[in-house]
């Protein structure tokens, strides 16, 4: 499915990639801002939206190769977080809940889900080549 959707399979893995440092990203920094004192909300929070920011730049520069302006890809890409976000977080309750797997096997469900389904929002909607 995936090879379809990509005119190059690397993409995928370099998809995964900036993945992998986002979430350094994020838990670098949500580990300073806690220890520096900030409330958890606040940390993670920041935390967060670090990684989201760098998923962004790396997946729209080196990922899907794109320059200039953004023509609202921002917007899509925000969009598409908060749709994935929402759909994973429903699908881990219910393999939990419905499917009564351990909560860290329905976690992992739920990234794989997230994984395919934010890689094909952003080759066709939020990266796509026009």
């Amino acid at each position: 499915m995936l090879a379809n959707i990509t005119k190059n399979p690397i993409e995928f893995l370099k998809f995964c990639t900036v993945g992998t440092v986002n979430t350094g990203v994020d838990l670098a920094i949500f580990a300073v801002l806690s220890s520096w004192g900030f409330s958890l909300l606040v940390a993670h929070s920041l935390s967060y939206a670090c990684g989201g920011l760098n998923s962004f730049l790396l997946n729209r520069t080196w990922t899907f190769k794109q320059g200039g302006y953004t023509s609202g890809q921002l917007t899509k890409f925000l969009l598409l977080n908060f749709l994935t976000l929402m759909i994973t977080y429903v699908l881990m309750v219910g393999v939990y809940n419905y499917l009564a797997w351990p909560m860290l096997i329905s976690k992992l469900v739920a990234i794989g889900g997230g994984l395919v389904l934010n890689f094909v929002g952003s080759r066709l909607w939020v990266f796509a080549l026009v």
